[in-house]
């Protein structure tokens, strides 16, 4: 027997006794997880049935405080209707939530109904009297077994009450039943009988949610159908006094053993594959183990400093690579230019024609770059289409020509297997003629020239300024800066005063202004680009809008204007999140008029139109800010749902200077009555300029001659007086 049979002989009964093993281990786990999770689930529901009809309980002593009670038997004796509307339909109803609310006189004879403290008609007891039939029953028997025993109704610690269950119209009601009983006698009972009180309460969602809050039970919920499979969640079914089905009560038990079996199952597979790892190791030939190693040592030590897809060297071998570069500049003076560099627009061709397109542009793209550079220059692709190179030996004109080759290069055609594509490129060079820097300094500059050929128009090539480094670290600064202030609060709100023809306040513009403790006050046109780039313009336009509804309430039939980001226009849920606000602040859409500007509308986007479009119909009004200097034809204000548009503060300016402002203004005016549009002009700072304006037909002012923006206190003054008095021009 060779070597090779005898290890056969030797491992494969270990290897089946193995299998055997690690059978029985996990199908033991399942079993014993599936047991405390069936053990758990029987225990929560046991839990919760008690824990219910304790519920119930404490639903019946809400009504006892106006059942036992002497002047309740007295005024419901007389049948006192004022009375009952006050002490049982409204106070029930404000104190223990009762919706309905019902008294019977002493012959069982309905005479006083409420709905929601409201007194109602009596047919409304019709919906309850099956279900309480039996609870009147047997409330009445043992009002006559306690006066046959001559017990003193009301001298005894537990009233006389009896619960029902009630499904009806689709919603669940626990309906009580109570003995109206004298408390310290100081009020005889005229008759045998005595009144019985019945009210009814729901089981909906705040009732749910406080009773599941109780027993840890976060999305306990009602079903009023019954189910065979319940698998899956635990459930209390809940009956009337007849033992018939009203509803279940049903929610997601915990269950430990999926939980233990999952924490103890990763390190058990583990210890399993490890075991058959290693023996599987030790049964091949160890010249074939040898072999591979080798080979995937040579795997790793390639796929460590290159990159796949390209061949180039990866990030890693670009930092060493540059290392060595300015450890010579340090000792020689050899100077080095790193070039930053990825293509235009690659994300569009990406998503336009696949990421196999994509891929093959990379390779092209780099195939040509990988021409125009020397031997001894280091070109690296470091991420998706990001490119970096290191010249050595470079000149400013030398680094210069190396960048313009480049973008020629890729300005030409690519012909691809989907065809012939066009892009281009942008490069950020970083030359490094002496001092003291870092590698990863010396890529971050070369990528904030990078930043600044994107900005200026793209398919260039820019060299790095000391200005980008400060002007990069100072936008870090007010990012880090205005996320503090947006969660400390350190942003306020003022409102400049729109006024009517008359000077009367008409209504106000919402702006946002950040007074910095060390910079003084940052202009929003600073730190709201700022807030778009990072991320947080959807935080900032809800605190604003926050801001304005809860400072709004006060100003009752006041339209307050605010300005909406383009950011926030492009969130489908951007309605929704704005319908819970108002919800929340408890104000009318109707006396909002958010604005927009011209920009927002460029590109016709279907989500920004459909947004607008919801907004308009909860009740806003739309505004277009800045009219005039953007791009927006008139095909955009018949498409989209606008209300009004603001003349830009640039054509008011030079009212009474140059007759073309004065020719822009008549036109503007002209269009948005022709449209049936308001129109509003902003920027107005002296008389001649509103008296011109008014005489245009521009009925609504904005500017400096009336008001400079201010809080919201100056508003309330401003609007409690706008009834007897005019704006006071500055």
């Amino acid at each position: 027997m060779n070597k090779a049979t005898r290890a056969n002989a030797l491992f494969r009964p270990l290897i089946l006794l193995s299998v055997f093993a690690t059978f029985l281990l996990l199908f033991g786990g399942w079993d014993l997880a599936r047991r405390m999770n069936a053990d758990a689930k029987q225990h929560e529901q046991q839990l919760v049935a008690n824990g219910f009809a304790n519920k119930i309980i404490e639903v019946d002593k809400g009504i006892v405080p106006q059942t036992v009670w002497d002047e309740s038997l007295a005024n419901l004796e007389a049948r006192n209707l004022a009375w009952a509307q006050n002490n049982i339909g409204q106070y029930l109803y404000d104190t223990s939530f009762f919706q309905y609310s019902f008294v019977l006189d002493k012959d069982d004879r309905l005479f006083f109904a409420a709905d929601t403290g409201e007194m109602t008609a009596l047919s409304l007891y019709e919906n309850f009297a099956p279900a309480m039939h039996k609870a009147i029953r047997d409330i009445r028997d043992r009002e006559r077994a306690r006066r046959s025993k001559g017990f003193m109704l009301g001298s005894l610690k537990e009233p006389v009450q009896y619960h029902n269950l009630l499904r009806l119209n689709g919603k669940v009601f626990i309906v009580v039943a109570s003995l109206v009983e004298p408390d310290f006698g100081t009020v005889r009972q005229k008759y045998p009988t005595a009144p019985i009180v019945v009210a009814a309460t729901e089981v909906n969602d705040q009732f749910l949610q406080q009773f599941g809050r109780r027993y840890m039970l976060p999305d306990l919920h009602l079903r009023q159908v019954q189910v065979d499979d319940t698998r899956d969640v635990a459930e209390v079914d809940l009956n009337d006094d007849r033992g018939q089905y009203v509803a279940t009560l049903t929610w997601t038990p915990v269950r430990p053993g999926t939980e233990l079996a999952l924490k103890l199952l990763p390190p058990t597979l583990v210890t399993i594959a490890l075991f058959f790892v290693v023996t599987a190791l030790f049964h091949r030939r160890s010249w074939r183990a040898v072999q591979e190693l080798i080979a995937s040592e040579a795997r790793a030590s390639h796929l460590a400093y290159h990159d796949p897809l390209t061949g180039l060297p990866n990030r890693v071998m670009f930092f060493d690579r540059l290392g060595v570069a300015l450890d010579q500049l340090r000792r020689n003076g050899t100077p080095v230019a790193v070039h930053c560099l990825d293509l235009d627009r690659f994300k569009d061709v990406n998503d336009t024609f696949g990421h196999q397109i994509g891929d093959e542009l990379i390779v092209a793209a780099s195939k040509r770059i990988a021409e125009v550079c020397r031997r001894s220059d280091t070109f690296a692709r470091l991420s998706g289409d990001e490119f970096a190179i290191v010249q050595l030996d470079a000149t400013p004109h030398a680094a210069a020509r190396l960048a313009e080759r480049i973008v020629d290069a890729i300005s030409q055609p690519m012909d691809l297997s989907s065809g012939r594509i066009h892009v281009s490129c942008s490069i950020g060079v970083n030359l490094l003629i002496e001092g003291e820097v870092s590698a990863a300094d010396a890529l971050r500059h070369a990528d904030l020239a990078l930043y600044r050929s994107k900005n200026n128009g793209r398919a260039q090539y820019s060299f790095f300024e000391p200005e980008m480094d400060a002007a990069m670290r100072m936008r870090r600064e007010i990012e880090t800066e205005l996320r503090e202030a947006l969660y400390d609060g350190d942003l306020h709100m003022v409102y400049q005063p729109q006024a009517d023809k008359h000077g009367r306040i008409a209504g106000v513009e919402a702006l946002l202004r950040w007074h910095h403790p060390t910079r003084g006050d940052i202009s929003p046109a600073m730190f709201i680009p700022i807030a778009e780039e990072c991320g947080l313009i959807n935080e900032v336009g809800m605190y604003t809008l926050r801001e304005v509804f809860l400072a709004s309430r006060k100003w009752d039939g006041l339209k307050v204007a605010v300005n909406i980001s383009a950011a926030q226009l492009r969130m489908r849920d951007f309605p929704e999140k704005v319908a819970e606000l108002l919800k929340e602040c408890a104000v009318d859409p109707r006396t909002f008029e958010l604005e927009i500007t011209e920009g927002l509308l460029l590109g016709d986007d279907p989500v920004t139109h459909g947004v607008l479009k919801e907004l308009r119909q909860m009740g806003f009004s739309i505004a277009l800010d800045d009219f005039g200097t953007g791009y927006s034809s008139l095909s955009y204000l018949q498409r989209y749902p606008i209300d009004k548009i603001k003349i830009d503060r640039s054509f008011i300016a030079n009212l009474g200077i140059e007759r073309e402002s004065v020719a822009v203004v008549q036109a503007i005016v002209k269009l948005a009555r022709a449209l049936r549009l308001d129109v509003i002009a902003e920027g107005v700072e002296t008389t001649e300029q509103r008296d011109q304006l008014i005489d245009i037909g521009c009925e609504e002012i904005q500017g400096y001659l009336y008001s400079r923006p201010v809080d919201s206190a100056r508003i309330d003054e401003m609007f409690r007086g706008r009834a007897d008095a005019s704006l006071q021009t500055a």
